[in-house]
């Protein structure tokens, strides 16, 4: 590994140890404590955002310019969000059994097989990211297997998250956060987490128009996204004002 290489995996490191603390603080400012249960959600959560990044990374580049020197580091944001990952996976089934039971997975089977193939498949393509193995391997269908390899995790990672939480969200927009919590006017972490990866699917998708109408619709689609988040909390803040 060369001092490029390393850099490369120092600043991805960095992001992700960024985006850990950051969810972090927040899933502490709702709950008002810090426990297991907070670096399991918000390793899960880091997990999809730098996943979508990296899924976001691609489009951009093509898009605009400005982004291609972003295109270096997918490989180690991909490593990175894999370890968290799995972080999360090993703190879920061997660190809160009690939560995480086994009459909880086999009542949330689906989703929990979504996750375990979307880690999988993240086992293997770390596998493949050593150079070792690149060497050995023919180039195109090794960038085939890791190009559709991630894609198809990031959707599997997406659907995992959105049928375990969807029903919790709708539950905060129309009834408001838990009792439990300090601060529930504050939207759920991982709203945050599924808008972004949704908004990055989206701009995925405008790929397959012209390129002056994708880059109009990127646009457009960020607009929406804070429109989005900040009204989520705005309307947090409504619910709590006059609850």
């Amino acid at each position: 590994m060369n001092k490029e290489q390393v850099r490369q995996y120092l600043v991805a490191a960095v992001y992700g140890f960024i985006s850990f603390i950051l969810l972090s603080g927040y899933l502490f400012l709702r709950r008002g404590s810090f426990d297991l249960n907070i670096i399991n959600q918000a390793s899960a959560d880091a997990s999809l955002i730098i996943l979508a990044v990296v899924l976001l990374i691609g489009p951009l580049s093509r898009l605009y310019d400005r982004f291609d020197s972003l295109i270096i580091y997918r490989k180690e944001l991909g490593i990175i969000a894999f370890l968290l990952a799995l972080a999360h996976g090993v703190i879920s089934f061997f660190f809160l059994s009690d939560r995480f039971s086994s009459t909880y997975f086999m009542n949330h089977l689906l989703t929990f097989i979504f996750g375990l193939i979307s880690l999988f498949i993240f086992a293997y393509l770390f596998i493949l990211s050593f150079e070792k193995i690149i060497n050995n391997l023919d180039r195109r269908k090794w960038w085939l297997v890791q190009n559709w390899g991630v894609r198809i995790a990031g959707i599997l990672a997406f659907l995992h998250i959105f049928l375990l939480k969807y029903s919790s969200w709708i539950s905060w927009y129309s009834k408001g956060g838990s009792s439990t919590l300090v601060r529930p006017y504050l939207p759920p972490a991982s709203i945050i987490a599924f808008s972004f990866t949704f908004f990055v699917i989206l701009v995925r998708l405008s790929e397959f128009f012209e390129k002056k109408v994708s880059r109009i619709m990127v646009i457009l689609l960020f607009g929406l996204l804070i429109f989005f988040l900040v009204g989520s909390f705005l309307w947090g803040n409504f619910r709590s004002n006059f609850s």
